[in-house]
């Protein structure tokens, strides 16, 4: 691993079985954690509707919540958010601090009814539950707009203002050219103030999938910039984000620094670049208790031949320690699950502990990603 020689020697592991299985055909796993301690995993599930005499069927997009009292040993069905024949999916929940209030943000689009496959109207759905997630109703829309161009893959989070919920999320602006795009609530999601771009501004790259974690940043004034050299060493929180974007090659993984909260962003730089043709996406950030942070992605740079993205991914991981002047230090991948899975989610559920989860073999499975740090 690429760190300074002073930092604390830190060792990262991937947990050699999983953590748990959830035998539901399901896809695009999210975890949060309520103020109870117990578990939600929100994910997308399938069934096909007959609509007329003719045999015609749909295929219908349900949102559905499991829960799990055992820290994601096993997880038990407990709610559904909504369903839909259109394009539903991208399931991102929010417990709201010391109550059983849950947010649940999603993209919920429009098809054309002639071939069921055109998007005509795009949607950034937020429903809500005050029963920790058992029973849901519709809260607003956050985002909207007609086709052409569309909103993806929303990401919630408790802002650093009063009462503030963020919502992330990615919006096309051109065939080649997709940012990551800010929209803020003060009044537990019922409105939200108008968009703005927080990542890929001025530049023709199609920035998405974005993650959120709270890390911190040793900055080094004076003539020092590392730790054991001259210079004043201070600390101070940073937010990291991390997404997939079209800088080298088809998909490679890029992150972001913010230092006030997640309204500004900089300090751009490379988390993982696959092999040449190949695609590394779907990423997701979650950081441990010292600062460390793993992100989880799925690649097909181990597939021979020519790629069929996303056919032939597996999930990796890669480990930093806390950023230090802006920059992480990336260890190499490690292999999280076999080919092929899909569409990684991830959350910390102990100071030392993450939990990446994913698709795999038409299920939802878990694994423990874990860091060890001594002096």
């Amino acid at each position: 691993m690429d760190v300074p020689h002073s930092l604390p020697n830190r060792q990262f592991h991937v947990a050699p079985s999983e953590h748990f299985i959830h035998s539901v055909h399901g896809t695009y796993p999210r975890l949060c954690r309520l103020p109870d301690g117990s578990l939600l995993a929100g994910y997308t599930t399938f069934s096909t509707l007959a609509t007329d005499d003719t045999n015609h069927t749909v295929n219908e997009h349900i949102l559905t919540i499991a829960r799990s009292t055992d820290n994601g040993h096993s997880f038990s069905p407990w709610g559904e958010v909504a369903r839909s024949a259109g394009d539903l999916d991208n399931l991102f929940l929010l417990p709201l601090p010391n109550s059983e209030t849950v947010l649940a943000a999603f993209r919920n689009h429009d098809l054309s009814p002639e071939d069921g496959k055109m998007h005509t109207f795009f949607r950034i759905t937020v429903c809500e539950s005050t029963d920790a997630g058992q029973t849901w109703h519709f809260l607003s829309q956050a985002a909207e707009k007609e086709a052409p161009f569309g909103f993806w893959e929303p990401f919630l989070r408790l802002g650093s203002e009063p009462g503030e919920i963020q919502l992330y999320f990615s919006q096309e602006f051109a065939p080649d050219d997709q940012n990551t795009m800010l929209t803020r609530s003060f009044d537990g999601g019922r409105t939200w103030s108008t968009p703005v771009i927080v990542t890929g501004e001025g530049e023709r790259l199609r920035d998405g999938m974005v993650g959120l974690a709270k890390t911190w940043d040793c900055f080094y004034i004076g003539n020092g910039d590392e730790e054991g050299e001259e210079g004043e060493k201070t600390r101070r929180e940073a937010l990291a984000l991390v997404m997939e974007t079209t800088r080298h090659g088809p998909f490679s993984i890029e992150a972001v620094l913010s230092y006030d909260g997640g309204h500004t962003f900089g300090h751009r730089q490379v988390v993982y670049e696959p092999r040449h043709g190949k695609h590394a996406g779907a990423p997701q950030i979650a950081s441990f208790v010292d600062g460390s942070v793993a992100v989880v992605f799925m690649t097909d740079e181990d597939g021979d031949g020519r790629s069929h993205w996303p056919h032939g991914a597996q999930i990796k991981v890669v480990f930093s320690g806390p950023p230090i002047n802006g920059r992480f230090h990336w260890t190499s991948p490690m292999v999280v699950g076999d080919s092929p899975s899909f569409w990684p989610g991830i959350m910390r559920v102990g100071d030392h502990q993450v939990l990446a989860v994913y698709e795999l073999s038409s299920s939802i499975r878990g694994k423990i990603l874990s860091v060890t740090s001594w002096m």
